[in-house]
């Protein structure tokens, strides 16, 4: 699991929620597992492109973020981090 996924689960209490419910962590691992599988976008009626985290600025047209891998670990930076985790720039 990569370091942003094990952080964004433990921060947030997940892990800790999980150990309290179940007893143990298998559940959290299923999920994190689980969570390198998901896709990072979705175009809904061929109009509205939907994402979690940003626009990445080396990905310009569908095709390239249909190109990119999603079944791994979300690295810490490049266009799959782009469009998983960015945040608003307040700039």
């Amino acid at each position: 699991m990569s370091w942003m996924n094990y952080y964004l689960f433990n921060s947030y209490g997940f892990y800790d929620e999980c150990l309290r419910k179940y007893g143990n962590a298998n559940v959290w691992k299923h999920f994190t597992d689980t969570f390198d599988y998901l896709p990072m976008t979705a175009v809904v009626a061929d109009r509205i492109f939907c994402l979690h985290g940003g626009l990445s600025p080396s990905i310009d047209t569908l095709d390239h973020a249909r190109d990119l891998d999603r079944v791994q670990e979300v690295p810490h930076e490049g266009p799959m981090c782009d469009l998983v985790w960015s945040d608003p720039d307040d700039r």
